[in-house]
């Protein structure tokens, strides 16, 4: 081979061509192990964050449906639909007219704030019972981020509303809003109403709302004897689900998480557009049409601002209505790192043919050994080993700016994990309080009789009412208010046992949770505790008005093993012991534990 060349010519053309072929061969296999590596890494990346989101999605929906479920079944709602039904009998003949010239026509309040207004002054019995329920209503869409609750009884008659609207005291069966989500919901609860069934329509722009997007999810109401009484209905604004799809964290310069209904609108904003795109930019794209089919998947596609992007897509289904959700990122900026490796490598090569072939073998294992190496850690980090090291070098070429950019999306992977872990918070705990929720303690209490019955312990359950607190939130005003429920909170906290679980379930409803109760006589201390310590005064009427609390109590299994009636009669309990005098704590069934 060669043989009339000399070998002061060959071995150096040899030993260079080796090393061209040697270089060749280890830069195409780098590019393409590495370029495959980050593809596969973005894909996973961004499927990722689709569970993610689709995660947070869910346990928001999870939220409003217990959430609803319960209202609907809380004697306070039974109560206000059973005697505004009453009272909307009462009322002149023309009860729409009547009602909005003094909700809405005289109300002083300017529009979005007509919901501040307690009472009209027209002497009628709805007003009184407008005056008693509709401080609760208010506050209660105000903290569950509502934006408006109906009441409607049986005839489609919508008797009452929290921010009197132009539906407020119309008929949503004949009246000038029937063809809207809000009257259709009633409609198909009203053909075939069942106790615990949630109807729920998907958003459209809402006239009495100013046109905003909204989506209505209601229930049948029924009366202890299984009476039905009409329906509850809660309109849902669309900034708690934009909120979420909004999160930005890990999502890149390009990237966005969006959701497209049926009729391929868009239900949440574009972080790219500066318009509304909710309800008004069409997205009809290869993955939302799979999505609504109920497929799972990632792809390449154009988006819908024709910008190519991967795009990993799912459904989201919410009580009948479907959705697809998309998180995407443009192709160039998943690619951006591969032109950078494919450049290095070109001048990598070049200098390679120039140098020995020692040289070019010490370049390349310089090149490649590094390349590894991060393969192997963003292999880790993809499959969420956060506590991978990754190690810079001080290098400042494309190697170092490449582990940089590791360091950087282990940043973002911890601070999304963290993000997680805070929004976790934010669903258990109460936001006043700093307590846990009605939600974590009714998902917790199952778990804690089931401890009780294994330990053939008691499990006591703790319902705490704060006496007149309305006179407060009236006379000294909602800061005050929020002042005395985090000192009650902080009170209940301080009395109860280590593991003992304290919630806070409504305005001024609390849960406690005694668990492993081995002798009622420590429920009965821990009771007097909480009622003695309280030293929360308030000046009421010129006087030094001690504030007290009613409490009552049920205990598991003595007066059952069901978590919904144990809830009931502790619930009744605590009125007994209001209707005893107040500052008192009574058991659902009189023993000498009792106190009245």
């Amino acid at each position: 081979m060669l043989k009339d060349i000399k070998i002061t010519r060959k071995f150096p053309l040899v030993m260079i061509s080796l090393a061209l072929i040697s270089a060749f061969a280890t830069g195409v296999i780098a590019y393409i192990n590495t370029t495959d590596n980050m593809k596969r890494a973005a894909e996973e990346k961004l499927v990722a964050l689709l569970e993610s989101r689709k995660s947070s999605l869910g346990q928001y929906f999870n939220s409003i449906e217990h959430k609803i479920s319960f209202h609907a079944q809380s004697p306070l709602v039974i109560d206000a639909l059973k005697n505004f039904t009453s009272a909307w009998a009462l009322l002149p003949q023309d009860k729409t007219a009547y009602l909005q010239s003094h909700y809405i026509d005289r109300n002083p309040f300017k529009i979005g704030q007509k919901d501040s207004l307690l009472i009209a002054q027209d002497n009628s019995l709805y007003s009184q019972l407008h005056q008693k329920y509709h401080p609760t209503f208010k506050n209660m869409i105000e903290e569950r981020t509502y934006y408006d609750f109906f009441l409607i009884d049986p005839k489609g008659n919508l008797i009452y509303s929290v921010n009197k609207e132009s539906d407020y005291a119309t008929n949503v069966i004949d009246g000038p809003w029937r063809d809207t989500k809000l009257a259709q919901v009633f409609i198909d609860i009203a053909a075939n109403p069942k106790s615990g069934q949630l109807v729920y329509a998907d958003f459209t722009l809402y006239p009495p709302s100013g046109n905003q997007p909204a989506s209505f999810i209601g229930t049948a109401v029924y009366d202890d004897k299984h009476q039905y009484l009409g329906v509850a209905i809660y309109q849902i604004p669309i900034e708690p689900l934009d909120s979420i799809m909004q999160v930005t964290a890990g999502m890149g310069a390009s990237g966005e998480t969006y959701l497209v209904g049926q009729d391929f609108l868009m239900r949440s904003n574009s972080r790219f557009l500066t318009d509304r795109s909710i309800l008004n930019t069409r997205v009809d794209s290869s993955s939302v049409k799979q999505a609504l089919q109920g497929r799972n998947g990632i792809k390449i596609i154009h988006d819908y601002r024709d910008i190519q992007v991967l795009s990993a897509f799912t459904a989201i289904d919410f009580l009948g209505t479907r959705w697809a959700m998309l998180v995407e990122i443009d192709q160039a900026e998943i690619m951006e790192p591969v032109y950078t490796l494919n450049n290095f490598l070109l001048i990598s090569g070049t200098l390679i043919a120039i140098v020995i072939c020692l040289l070019g073998y010490l370049l390349a294992s310089d090149i490649s050994q590094p390349i590894v190496a991060m393969t192997t850690m963003m292999k880790k980090l993809s499959n969420d080993e956060l506590e991978v090291n990754i190690s810079v070098n001080d290098r400042k070429d494309e190697i170092g700016h490449m582990a940089n950019a590791m360091v950087i999306f282990k940043q973002n992977a911890i601070d999304r994990a963290q993000l997680y872990k805070e929004l976790c918070y934010v669903v258990d705990h109460d936001n006043l309080t700093g307590l846990y929720t009605r939600k974590y303690a009714l998902d917790r209490l199952p778990l804690l009789l089931n401890e009780a019955k294994q330990a053939n312990n008691r499990l006591v359950l703790m319902f705490i009412d704060i006496d007149d607190f309305k006179l407060i939130n009236d006379t000294y005003g909602h800061p005050v208010g929020d002042r005395v429920l985090s000192e009650v909170a902080d009170n209940l906290s301080n009395c109860v046992r280590k593991d003992d679980l304290v919630a806070r379930i409504g305005g001024d409803e609390f849960l406690i949770l005694l668990s492993n109760v081995r002798d009622l006589e420590d429920s009965r201390q821990i009771a007097q505790s909480i009622i003695s310590s309280l030293e929360v005064s308030l000046p009421v009427s010129g006087d030094d008005s001690k504030l007290t609390l009613s409490i009552g109590m049920s205990v598991y299994p003595d007066d059952g093993i069901d978590t919904s009636l144990l809830m009931r009669q502790a619930d009744k309990a605590m009125y007994s012991a209001k209707s005893h005098g107040k500052n008192s704590y009574t058991y659902w069934k009189k023993t000498d534990k009792s106190n009245s």
